[in-house]
């Protein structure tokens, strides 16, 4: 006999139980740079908030009730609603729209039929909310839900939840997480990925204003030694230290093409610009350099002595 759940799907409920760990997984997901579906959002509400069956149709209801509490602390709130998203068009459906309306003052996006008569608009506004919400950090996040919601959100939890959102449970070959070998993480390679998530600007002037973290899961199961989250782009950043070796660097070439190309399919804008940087403390051999000329990937060099 199947277990009764303790929240019937009932608005209340929903208002009730339902707004705080609908939040969490929302800022998981933007941290990440990803987005949800509405069905995928219901079932962790059902299975993780408690809650009896919840239709597609009232996602809608718990997103766009999110925002508006949301706005309720702060009005400037970037719209994390709209990284709920239906199946078949990656996309919010139209209750995104107002919300839209109001944040860039075009009041087209309001209209009912906004998303099918305006098609062009509401991609441009929806890939312009979705880099303002990918560019918050986990601090900031962290911030508004208890502004929102009286109680606090550690940053413990925020990557607890990041995690359970990658973990699978087939053992299927893929390395989750980076692996570097008996030894683990050698201290020149650690120092070099920990500057470079703390000097952007330092990195490249073009960098300056990113919102930085460092090893950040991706949805293949990789994690990237850094990555920088600007509006209008992403960069993800791999690290080669002084030690390293040509194998070393070659290798770092084809994890920054990997990278680029799984983030910019996570990604739900239509124009992301996904950049790829290698980042090392030496100039590169003439076959590397080479490779990366080939494939469009940025090589940063970094002074080896940083003090």
């Amino acid at each position: 006999m199947a277990k009764l759940k303790p929240h019937a799907a009932t608005n209340d409920n929903l208002l009730t139980h339902g707004l705080a760990p609908a939040m969490r997984f929302l800022i998981a997901v933007a941290l990440d740079g990803s987005v949800i579906t509405y069905g995928e959002l219901g079932e962790k509400l059902e299975r993780q908030a408690g809650f009896s069956r919840i239709f597609d149709t009232r996602i809608g209801f718990v997103a766009g009730s999110l925002m508006g509490l949301i706005h309720d602390v702060d009005p400037d709130a970037p719209l994390i609603n709209v990284l709920v998203v239906n199946q078949n068009d990656r996309q919010p459906s139209k209750g995104a729209g107002p919300f839209m309306a109001r944040r860039f003052d075009e009041k087209r996006l309001g209209r009912e039929d906004a998303k099918t008569k305006f098609p062009l608009l509401w991609e441009r506004s929806f890939d312009r909310a979705a880099g303002e919400v990918y560019k918050v950090s986990a601090e900031e996040w962290a911030s508004l839900y208890h502004h929102a919601f009286g109680e606090p959100l550690s940053l413990d939890t925020i990557d607890k939840t990041r995690q359970k959102r990658q973990s699978g449970t087939e053992k299927d070959g893929i390395p989750s997480g980076r692996k570097y070998g008996n030894g683990g993480e050698g201290p020149e390679h650690k120092a070099l990925r920990l500057w470079v998530k703390d000097n952007p600007g330092s990195v490249d002037k073009s960098f300056a204003q990113a919102t930085a973290e460092t090893e950040v899961d991706l949805d293949s199961g990789d994690r990237v030694d850094v990555v920088y989250k600007l509006v209008d782009r992403t960069v993800v950043l791999e690290v080669k230290s002084k030690i390293s070796n040509e194998i070393d660097l070659n290798r770092g070439v084809f994890q920054c093409i990997k990278y680029r190309a799984v983030r910019a399919a996570m990604d739900v804008r239509s124009d992301a610009q996904i950049e790829a940087v290698l980042v090392t403390e030496e100039a590169l051999p003439t076959r590397i350099a080479k490779l990366v000329k080939l494939h469009g990937i940025r090589h940063i060099r970094v002074p080896a002595d940083r003090s």
